[in-house]
Protein backbone atom coordinates (compact mmCIF):
# COMPACT_ATOMS: atom_id res chain seq x y z
CA UNK A 1 0.00 0.00 0.00
CA UNK A 2 1.50 3.32 -1.02
CA UNK A 3 0.52 6.76 0.17
CA UNK A 4 1.37 9.95 -1.60
CA UNK A 5 4.11 11.69 0.35
CA UNK A 6 2.38 15.05 -0.18
CA UNK A 7 -0.35 13.86 2.17
CA UNK A 8 2.01 13.65 5.15
CA UNK A 9 4.56 16.42 4.63
CA UNK A 10 5.10 19.55 2.61
CA UNK A 11 6.49 18.15 -0.58
CA UNK A 12 6.86 19.19 -4.22
CA UNK A 13 5.33 15.86 -5.26
CA UNK A 14 1.93 16.40 -6.72
CA UNK A 15 -1.01 14.45 -5.42
CA UNK A 16 -4.64 14.30 -6.37
CA UNK A 17 -6.47 17.41 -5.22
CA UNK A 18 -8.60 17.02 -2.12
CA UNK A 19 -10.71 19.31 0.00
CA UNK A 20 -9.33 17.88 3.25
CA UNK A 21 -5.54 18.01 3.30
CA UNK A 22 -3.80 17.31 6.57
CA UNK A 23 -0.37 18.83 7.02
CA UNK A 24 1.73 17.43 9.81
CA UNK A 25 4.27 19.78 11.37
CA UNK A 26 7.92 19.34 10.40
CA UNK A 27 9.13 19.55 14.01
CA UNK A 28 7.89 17.71 17.09
CA UNK A 29 6.29 19.84 19.78
CA UNK A 30 8.17 18.49 22.80
CA UNK A 31 6.36 20.70 25.30
CA UNK A 32 3.02 19.27 24.20
CA UNK A 33 4.43 15.74 24.26
CA UNK A 34 5.73 16.24 27.81
CA UNK A 35 2.41 17.69 28.95
CA UNK A 36 0.52 14.75 27.45
CA UNK A 37 2.92 12.33 29.16
CA UNK A 38 2.48 13.96 32.58
CA UNK A 39 -1.29 14.18 32.16
CA UNK A 40 -1.28 10.48 31.34
CA UNK A 41 0.72 9.80 34.52
CA UNK A 42 -1.80 11.81 36.54
CA UNK A 43 -4.68 9.87 35.00
CA UNK A 44 -3.03 6.52 35.67
CA UNK A 45 -2.24 7.59 39.24
CA UNK A 46 -5.85 8.57 39.76
CA UNK A 47 -6.98 5.16 38.59
CA UNK A 48 -4.36 3.15 40.50
CA UNK A 49 -4.31 5.10 43.79
CA UNK A 50 -7.63 3.74 45.12
CA UNK A 51 -6.36 0.21 44.51
CA UNK A 52 -3.18 0.92 46.44
CA UNK A 53 -4.91 2.53 49.44
CA UNK A 54 -5.84 -0.40 51.63
CA UNK A 55 -5.46 0.91 55.15
CA UNK A 56 -8.16 2.84 56.99
CA UNK A 57 -7.09 5.45 59.47
CA UNK A 58 -7.88 4.59 63.08
CA UNK A 59 -5.60 7.20 64.57
CA UNK A 60 -2.20 5.76 65.37
CA UNK A 61 -2.70 2.16 64.24
CA UNK A 62 -4.00 1.36 60.77
CA UNK A 63 -6.34 -1.60 60.39
CA UNK A 64 -5.88 -3.53 57.17
CA UNK A 65 -8.77 -5.28 55.42
CA UNK A 66 -11.38 -4.37 58.03
CA UNK A 67 -14.58 -2.35 57.77
CA UNK A 68 -14.28 0.46 60.29
CA UNK A 69 -17.46 1.17 62.23
CA UNK A 70 -18.51 4.37 63.99
CA UNK A 71 -16.15 6.92 62.50
CA UNK A 72 -16.69 10.58 63.26
CA UNK A 73 -17.21 13.23 60.60
CA UNK A 74 -13.82 14.76 61.46
CA UNK A 75 -12.01 11.69 60.13
CA UNK A 76 -11.55 10.92 56.46
CA UNK A 77 -13.67 7.78 56.71
CA UNK A 78 -16.50 9.62 58.44
CA UNK A 79 -16.44 12.40 55.86
CA UNK A 80 -16.56 9.95 52.96
CA UNK A 81 -19.36 8.05 54.69
CA UNK A 82 -21.36 11.27 55.12
CA UNK A 83 -20.82 12.32 51.49
CA UNK A 84 -21.88 8.88 50.22
CA UNK A 85 -24.92 8.85 52.51
CA UNK A 86 -25.97 12.33 51.43
CA UNK A 87 -25.44 11.58 47.75
CA UNK A 88 -27.18 8.19 47.75
CA UNK A 89 -30.00 9.00 50.17
CA UNK A 90 -30.83 12.62 49.24
CA UNK A 91 -29.24 14.02 46.11
CA UNK A 92 -29.59 11.09 43.66
CA UNK A 93 -33.27 10.32 44.44
CA UNK A 94 -34.31 13.99 44.26
CA UNK A 95 -32.59 14.51 40.90
CA UNK A 96 -33.97 11.15 39.69
CA UNK A 97 -37.54 12.19 40.49
CA UNK A 98 -36.96 15.51 38.72
CA UNK A 99 -35.56 13.70 35.64
CA UNK A 100 -38.51 11.32 35.56
CA UNK A 101 -40.89 14.28 35.88
CA UNK A 102 -39.23 16.04 32.97
CA UNK A 103 -39.38 12.77 30.99
CA UNK A 104 -43.13 12.59 31.63
CA UNK A 105 -43.56 16.22 30.57
CA UNK A 106 -41.59 15.61 27.36
CA UNK A 107 -43.57 12.42 26.62
CA UNK A 108 -46.82 14.30 27.08
CA UNK A 109 -45.75 17.11 24.76
CA UNK A 110 -44.35 14.78 22.09
CA UNK A 111 -40.67 15.62 22.52
CA UNK A 112 -37.69 13.34 23.18
CA UNK A 113 -38.06 11.81 26.62
CA UNK A 114 -35.78 8.77 26.59
CA UNK A 115 -32.61 10.56 27.76
CA UNK A 116 -34.41 12.06 30.75
CA UNK A 117 -36.01 8.73 31.60
CA UNK A 118 -32.78 6.77 31.37
CA UNK A 119 -30.99 9.39 33.49
CA UNK A 120 -33.68 9.17 36.17
CA UNK A 121 -33.59 5.38 36.27
CA UNK A 122 -29.76 5.40 36.33
CA UNK A 123 -29.76 7.78 39.29
CA UNK A 124 -32.18 5.51 41.14
CA UNK A 125 -29.91 2.54 40.42
CA UNK A 126 -26.90 4.49 41.72
CA UNK A 127 -28.87 5.38 44.83
CA UNK A 128 -29.87 1.76 45.37
CA UNK A 129 -26.34 0.44 44.88
CA UNK A 130 -24.99 3.00 47.33
CA UNK A 131 -27.60 2.08 49.91
CA UNK A 132 -26.85 -1.61 49.35
CA UNK A 133 -23.11 -1.04 49.90
CA UNK A 134 -23.90 1.01 53.00
CA UNK A 135 -26.03 -1.85 54.32
CA UNK A 136 -23.27 -4.38 53.66
CA UNK A 137 -20.77 -2.23 55.53
CA UNK A 138 -22.99 -1.56 58.53
CA UNK A 139 -24.02 -5.24 58.79
CA UNK A 140 -20.43 -6.51 58.60
CA UNK A 141 -18.86 -7.73 61.82
CA UNK A 142 -15.38 -7.43 60.38
CA UNK A 143 -13.95 -8.43 57.04
CA UNK A 144 -10.72 -10.42 57.23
Amino acid sequence: MTTASAFWRHSPVSATPSTAVIFRPDATNWVRAAMMFFLGLILMGSLVAPLAARAQNLGTAPAFNKAVQGQQATTVEGTVLNVVNWGCNVIAPVIAVACLGVAGWHFKSGRGYMGWGVSGVALMVISGLGRMAEGFITQAQGIN
